[in-house]
C-alpha cells in the first residue's frame, strides 16, 4: 500500500497523508484520525528506510557494552533494548572485544552507521581520557550516555547515571555491625568485572570497626561454588557470623549451605545479598538485599536518552542512592 492507496481511500491528497505518517503540522485531528483508521484497517506497515529519506533520521540507537559474560550487563542491555523499541527506536548492538582497539572501533562504526544515540555499558568507558579523544573524533554531536557510572566525560553532548555504591555497600556493613555481627565474610560471583571495587568498598567499611574480622572469598560460581565456599568458611573462620553475598542467587545458595551444616539464620549468621531479585521473596527464610537501583538506572537512561534525541532538556548527570530492603535473613 503506498501514499496515494491511502489518499485515495481516505479522500484526502497523498501530501496530507505524508504529512500525517511523517508527523508534520498542517494536517487536522479528523484527518489524521482518518488516515489512521484506514492504516490500521488494512496492517499498514511504514517503510522506515524510505521514511528516514524524508526526515533524515535513522532512529537508530547504539549500545555498546565490554562483558557478555556479566548478567547485570545482559540484563542492563535487554532492558534497554525492550525500552528503545516501545519508544520507536530501533538497536545496534556491539561487543568491543578485549583487543587495545576494539573500543575504537566499536565507536567509530556507530559513526558509520548515523546512531541517533549511544549506550555505552562496561567498566572499559571508565577510561575517560581515551573515551573523550574517541567522542570528540567519532560521535562530537550524537549524545552518548554512560549507563552505571557516578561521573561523565566533560562534553556537552556526554551524559551519565549511576548509584553510589560505595554508600551501598558500607550501609551493608553497618547493618551487619547494628546486629552485632563482627565477624563478616565478602563472597564475589565469578567473573564479577567490578570485583575490585566492591571489595575495596567492603574492606574500607569494615576497617572503620576496629573490633570487625572479615575475609574475602572471590570467584565463586552461583551455581555450583555455595557449599564449597561455605565448607572454607567454617573451617578457615567457624566464628563468621556475617556475610554479604554479591548476587542474590549466590546468596540463597550460600544461606542454605549454612542451614545444612546446621547454622540458624538469622540466629546464628546473617545473610545479606545483593539485586534485590524476586528470588528475595521465595527464599526461606526471605533474603535481605541490596537493591543497586539496575532497573530504575537502566530506565531512567533510555529516558534520558530518548529526551535528548527527541529535543528535550536532560540534567547530565544522576546519582541514585542505593537501598537495603530488609527481609527475614538479616
Amino acid at each position: 500500500m503506498t501514499i496515494y492507496d491511502i489518499a485515495a481511500l481516505t479522500g484526502v491528497s497523498p501530501s496530507t497523508v505524508s504529512r500525517a505518517l511523517n508527523d508534520k503540522p498542517g494536517v487536522s485531528r479528523k484527518k489524521r484520525e482518518l488516515i489512521q483508521k484506514v492504516l490500521e484497517e488494512n496492517n499498514y506497515i511504514p517503510d522506515e528506510n524510505a521514511r528516514s529519506l524524508v526526515t533524515q533520521r535513522t532512529r537508530m540507537v547504539g549500545i555498546v557494552t565490554d562483558d557478555l559474560d556479566s548478567q547485570h550487563q545482559n540484563e542492563a542491555i535487554a532492558r534497554c533494548q525492550n525500552e528503545l523499541i516501545l519508544n520507536g527506536y530501533q538497536c545496534m548492538t556491539r561487543y568491543t572485544g578485549k583487543e587495545p582497539d576494539s573500543m575504537g572501533k566499536a565507536i567509530a562504526e556507530l559513526r558509520l552507521r548515523k546512531v541517533e544515540g549511544v549506550l555505552l555499558i562496561g567498566l572499559s568507558f571508565v577510561e575517560h581520557d581515551r573515551l573523550e579523544k574517541l567522542i570528540q573524533r567519532w560521535l562530537p554531536d550524537v549524545p552518548v550516555l554512560l549507563v552505571y557510572q557516578n561521573e561523565r566525560v566533560n562534553m556537552e553532548n556526554v551524559y551519565c547515571i549511576g548509584a553510589n555504591e560505595k554508600r551501598g555497600f558500607r550501609c551493608c556493613v553497618e547493618q551487619l555491625v547494628e546486629r552485632g555481627r563482627r565477624n563478616l565474610a565478602l563472597i564475589i560471583e565469578k567473573n564479577r568485572a567490578s570485583q575490585p571495587k566492591i571489595q575495596s568498598y567492603f574492606e574500607a567499611a569494615a576497617e572503620e570497626h576496629p573490633d570487625v574480622q572479615y575475609n574475602v572469598y572471590t570467584g565463586v560460581d552461583p551455581c555450583v561454588g555455595a557449599d564449597e565456599v561455605v565448607t572454607r568458611i567454617l573451617k578457615e573462620r567457624p566464628e563468621t557470623d556475617g556475610v554479604l553475598c554479591v548476587q542474590d542467587r549466590l546468596a540463597i545458595e550460600v544461606m542454605y549451605a549454612f542451614m545444612e551444616q546446621g547454622k540458624r539464620v538469622p540466629e546464628d549468621i546473617s545473610i545479606i545479598g545483593e539485586g534485590n531479585s524476586e528470588l528475595c521473596e521465595v527464599s526461606r527464610p526471605r533474603l535481605t538485599s541490596l537493591d543497586t537501583m539496575v532497573t530504575v538506572s537502566t530506565m531512567m537512561s533510555v529516558r534520558i536518552l530518548v529526551d535528548v534525541m527527541e529535543g528535550r532538556a536532560q540534567t547530565h548527570k544522576i546519582t541514585l542512592d542505593m537501598e537495603l530492603v530488609k527481609r527475614q535473613s538479616l
